[in-house]
């Protein structure tokens, strides 16, 4: 009985209910089973429309997004952010362990005599290999291909000798300085021209270098001897080894009894720049 009435009292509220004209909504002609079943299809859609939306819009930020997150994935220079301050000392700068090391004799004098000649024959050396390469790279003319070849073969050499005096320095307790403004500030040997070089030109340049560097080992081997035989024995290997170099390249200008060899050939017909020495006095004959 009260399902009944209750029954009736919903059928008759329905139809006292007033439909709400909706262009898209349905007929309100149309039953209500039907009305119902319309408006959740039109509800339906209202919301796939609005997913639509949504879509498009996260579609429209997602390359955003996604440079963003390359942007922070991508490694960042760390050039600009490092900055380390030091003291880069004078040049050169030769720093004494403070452990035990086999000392050179005749104390702190015999310590800076040898610690200062090898340090001075390291520079040179170093300067050496550079102008060495830079020739080896830009000589040109008749003798090109002997002195490319040559000159590859004193840079393997002398960055041998460089690396044995360097690693002596560490053996007796100081450090070694081999940058770049130290070679700079301290070679005696200037810079060799840039640009082509004529094979004159190194021939000429080579002999005086390497005769002034082979006098500067000669120095260094006397103020060693003394105190640190041993690295005057070293620093006799590397002057073996530089005044052969020398040699080499004071041959092609070097005169003989049946020819100046002045280096007109390979100078535009003119003389090589190369002063002349009188000869020690030759030993009498018996």
């Amino acid at each position: 009985m009260r399902h009944t009435i209750l029954c009736a009292f919903f059928l008759a509220a329905t139809m006292m209910t007033p439909a709400v004209a909706d262009p898209q909504s349905p007929s309100h002609n149309a039953p209500f089973g039907l009305r119902m079943t319309e408006r959740t299809h039109i509800a339906q859609s209202s919301t796939q429309s609005q997913h639509s939306g949504l879509d498009q819009q996260r579609g429209n930020e997602e390359p955003r997004l996604r440079g963003r997150e390359r942007e922070q994935d991508r490694p960042r220079s760390t050039r600009s952010d490092i900055r380390i301050r030091q003291d880069i000392g004078r040049f050169p700068t030769n720093q004494v362990t403070n452990r035990p090391f086999v000392s050179p004799e005749q104390g702190s004098e015999g310590y800076s005599k040898t610690v200062g000649a090898l340090q001075r024959v390291l520079i040179e050396l170093q300067q050496l290999q550079l102008q060495t390469k830079q020739a080896h790279w830009n000589v040109s003319g008749t003798l090109f291909q002997p002195l490319h070849v040559m000159l590859q073969d004193h840079y393997e050499g002398l960055s041998k000798y460089a690396d044995e005096v360097a690693e002596r320095l560490l053996a007796i307790g100081s450090s070694a300085d081999g940058r770049a403004n130290t070679i700079v500030r301290t070679s005696g040997v200037p810079e060799i021209p840039g640009g082509f070089l004529d094979d004159a030109q190194v021939i000429v340049w080579f002999t005086n270098a390497y005769k002034k560097v082979g006098d500067e080992i000669r120095a260094g081997i006397i103020d060693t001897n003394e105190p640190d035989p041993t690295t005057a024995n070293l620093l006799q290997e590397v002057e073996l080894g530089v005044d052969k170099y020398q040699w080499q390249m004071r041959a092609h200008v070097q005169r003989t009894s049946t020819e100046p060899n002045t280096g007109w050939d390979l100078n535009d017909n003119k003389a090589v720049d190369l002063p002349s020495r009188t000869p020690p006095a030759q030993p009498e004959a018996d």
